[in-house]
């Protein structure tokens, strides 16, 4: 039995050498897909006779004006999502009728409270004050980190219209890999702000 063994343990100790010989795979970093960004063909002029504004954006975005408020239809029908379908964002735009009820600064602050919402995810937030050609008036906010919107904005004449927008990306926020993406769509909302008008 003893010889059994002895001719045995050089086969048990080639084993062991095999197995604990071979290469161990190390985990790799997570990778982050190619972004292949949307090209410019033309610039397209949304112009709703029921809404009281104007605006242009590059073709490859979609307005889509079927959309629900918590289940119901929105209290005016210039509420829209504007749609990159490339991009997986959408820009969500809200229109109030400045009144007594929706004065001025009552909507300033509640645009204000909604976009500090996200300062529990954000890195920062830094306010912009925006002013163009056509008499508008607003503010943006740059919200920085992993918050679920990363740029708000709302636009004014200060005696009649306002308009609130949010972008949004429909996947779980990442700053770093979305950085580039929200700064192509900064851009873009930028110049339709540039060039938004009332009626």
């Amino acid at each position: 039995m003893n010889k059994n063994l002895l001719l045995f343990t050089p086969f048990l100790f080639s084993l062991a050498f095999i197995i604990s010989c071979s290469t161990e795979k190390t985990p790799r970093p997570d990778a982050y897909p190619r972004i292949y960004f949307p090209e410019l063909e033309e610039l397209v002029t949304y112009n709703d006779e029921q809404c009281p504004f104007t605006f242009q954006l590059p073709d490859y975005y979609r307005i889509d004006k079927n959309i629900t408020f918590f289940k119901e239809a929105p209290e005016n029908p210039c509420w829209m999502n504007i749609v990159c379908d490339d991009l997986n964002a959408t820009i969500y735009l809200s229109y109030k009728e400045l009144s007594g009820e929706e004065s001025l600064q009552k909507l300033i602050e509640d645009a204000y409270k909604l976009t500090y919402k996200h300062s529990s995810r954000a890195d920062f937030i830094e306010p912009q004050e925006i002013e163009n050609e056509f008499g508008v008036h607003g503010l943006i906010y740059f919200v920085g980190g992993d918050a679920a919107s990363n740029f708000q904005f709302f636009v004014t004449d200060t005696v009649t219209n306002f308009v609130r927008g949010a972008l949004y990306f429909n996947n779980r926020p990442n700053s770093d890999s979305l950085k580039p993406v929200v700064q192509f769509m900064v851009n873009d909302i930028q110049g339709m702000l540039s060039n938004w008008k009332w009626k």
